[in-house]
C-alpha cells in the first residue's frame, strides 16, 4: 500500500491531458458524423476511430480514479497509447478524404 506522500502526479496529469484531447476528438468526429465516408472501407476505419479514441478517453479516466499507482501508470500509459492510434487512424482517414 502506497501512503499518500508516495503518489506521483505526473500519471494524474498524463491522464487528464489524454482523456481531455480524447473527448475534443471524439467532439470533432461526431460533428464530421462519417459524412465522407461513401464506402465501406471508409466507413469502417470511422467506426474504429470512434471506438479507439471512446477506449483512450475512458482508459484516461479510470486512470485518474484508480488509487494505485501501479494502475494509475498502466491505465495512463495505455490510454496515452490508445490516444496516438486514435490519432494515427484519423490521419490516415484524412489522408484518404
Amino acid at each position: 500500500m502506497t501512503s499518500a506522500h508516495d503518489h506521483n502526479p505526473h500519471y494524474d496529469i498524463l491522464a487528464a491531458a489524454v482523456s481531455g484531447t480524447a473527448a475534443t476528438m471524439l467532439t470533432l468526429l461526431a460533428m464530421l458524423g462519417g459524412s465522407g465516408a461513401n464506402t465501406i472501407f471508409l466507413k469502417m476505419l470511422f467506426d474504429a476511430q470512434l471506438i479507439v479514441i471512446e477506449l483512450a478517453m475512458i482508459t484516461g479516466i479510470a486512470g485518474l480514479i484508480k488509487s494505485g499507482e501501479v494502475q494509475k501508470r498502466m491505465l495512463s500509459h495505455g490510454a496515452a497509447v490508445l490516444l496516438i492510434v486514435g490519432t494515427v487512424l484519423l490521419s490516415v482517414g484524412a489522408a484518404i478524404l
